[in-house]
């Protein structure tokens, strides 16, 4: 009886498994353009780069070699090299003009990498990974939640989630930065944008979350066939999307039977139920991707922010002046945002060096003549905006945290500071893939690290380099433990 109840939950799992892969190619199937265009041209002149195994190794290696692997190919080629990679070829752009030229002039003659791709077996056809006319009509329905009067609304809830967040705390306590702040910001788009608590499932949510984009990043670079490669990496994958698709299952329901709240949750639904909008699959897909996008990146730049003020204590200190003296017996709000250069600063610099989204992939849906060359259709464009961020072209000591860089000569933010030309800064990208919640995570960043930092110090309790891994955001790894200080 024993061996027939293990054999029975054997082949349960067994068919799950099997269950969620069929759903997982069903996906790709339903999300990707028929007739992709493939670069199989012998007749043109390919630009010089690094062999397919150089390529393949730094490439896979998902961590510090991956970055130097584009950093070194921003010193090396310009302004761009080609490599193959799993019977592709790739371009990488390594110079702004010829990127603004591409990936923004030209933009409409390219489509989605073969990264984001792969994605759709985990996310669907959401915002993040749809294609021209699903992305402009989901774009269209999704955009009137971040515009600027809902996100003054946000801003209540996002200042208000902080400062429990930090009622929570307790002076000498150590965390685990990347989970506490990925918890804060999941919690965070709970309240604003699906009004729901999700605090209660953060750890379930965030495990989930986690496993999604170890499975996704694995298969950044290699295309929707690697979702195909049976692999423990794919069983774990599959399954996190899996338990995270639950989650949005019950948000979904609990949506339509409490009626319209006036959230973004909602709207989907009302566009799906008036018949205008989406089936039951595309408001699952959108509803992943902003759970994914909404939380995520805010977290990493979080998490890279508190990490980088540890190791320079001088500047913390010089942010905290400016808290001191706005924020002495009360918390911030949105209007305050343009009152807070330095807070601003140390932000943009934690972008520069450690950009959430750090590489971004096009596929090329015409020939196109680029520095020289003719690059085919079918043929990947990637760049990596690591490399763009730290380039000594552009960037004095680009390697150092240096906020100062940000400001103006009248001591106020500024983008162009730097003097960095367009296309070696493009922190939320550009164009009409310029990130939807760009207004959203920047507020949130401002407004969490003011709350936060006005009643706290964190400092790392370990003294060895963190170390980063590539995934479809870029994450610290090793020892990220930091201990609070009640100031």
């Amino acid at each position: 009886m024993v061996s027939r109840a293990r054999n029975d939950r054997h082949n349960g799992g067994v068919n799950d498994y099997r269950d969620q892969i069929r759903a997982a190619e069903a996906r790709i199937e339903r999300a990707t353009p028929a007739n992709i265009p493939r670069d199989r041209r012998r007749d043109v002149s390919r630009p010089p780069g690094p062999s397919q195994v150089v390529s393949l190794t730094r490439l896979l290696n998902r961590g510090p070699a991956t970055a130097r692997f584009f950093l070194n190919l921003e010193r090396d080629y310009q302004p761009l090299a080609h490599t193959r990679l799993a019977g592709q070829h790739l371009y990488i752009l390594n110079d702004p003009e010829v990127i603004i030229d591409v990936l923004l002039t030209r933009s409409r003659s390219t489509m989605k990498g073969r990264g984001l791709q792969a994605a759709k077996a985990l996310l669907g056809n959401g915002l993040l990974t749809s294609e021209s006319d699903d992305h402009m009509r989901q774009r269209r329905l999704v955009q009137p939640a971040f515009h600027r009067e809902r996100i003054a609304g946000y801003s209540l809830d996002m200042v208000r989630r902080a400062a429990q967040h930090s009622d929570m705390w307790r002076d000498g306590q150590q965390v685990e930065v990347v989970r506490d702040m990925s918890a804060l910001t999941l919690a965070i788009v709970g309240d604003t944008l699906f009004r729901a608590d999700l605090s209660g499932e953060a750890a379930e949510v965030g495990e989930a979350l986690s496993g999604v984009l170890e499975g996704a990043g694995g298969r950044l670079l290699l295309g929707p066939a690697a979702m195909r490669v049976p692999t423990p990496g794919r069983r774990r994958a599959l399954q996190s999307s899996a338990r995270l698709e639950a989650v949005v299952a019950r948000l979904i329901a609990e949506h339509r039977s409490s009626g319209d709240t006036g959230d973004i949750l909602s709207m989907l639904v009302a566009a799906q139920e008036d018949g205008t909008g989406m089936s039951d699959e595309q408001v699952r897909d959108e509803v992943m991707t902003l759970m994914l996008a909404g939380h995520e990146t805010t977290a990493m730049t979080l998490s890279w922010t508190w990490l980088l003020l540890s190791g320079n204590p001088s500047v913390a200190a010089w942010w905290r002046q400016e808290l001191d003296v706005l924020f002495a017996d009360r918390d911030p709000t949105m209007a305050d945002i343009a009152s807070m250069p330095r807070t601003q600063a140390i932000v943009a610099e934690s972008m520069r060096l450690f950009p959430p989204a750090w590489v971004m992939g096009r596929r090329l849906l015409a020939d196109m003549e680029v520095g020289g060359h003719t690059l085919p259709s079918g043929a990947i464009v990637l760049t990596s905006m690591v490399a763009l961020h730290r380039s000594e072209r552009w960037w004095t000591n680009p390697h150092q945290f240096v906020p100062t860089r940000w400001l103006g000569a009248n001591g106020s933010f500024d983008e162009g500071a730097p003097g960095q030309p367009k296309g070696a800064w493009f922190g939320f990208g550009f164009g009409n893939r310029r990130c939807i919640g760009e207004q959203f995570a920047w507020t949130e960043a401002m407004l969490v690290m003011a709350t936060l930092g006005r009643r706290w110090t964190l400092e790392r309790t370990s003294s060895t380099p963190v170390r980063l891994r590539p995934n479809i955001t870029l994450r610290p790894t090793s020892d990220t433990t930091m201990v609070l200080r009640r100031r």
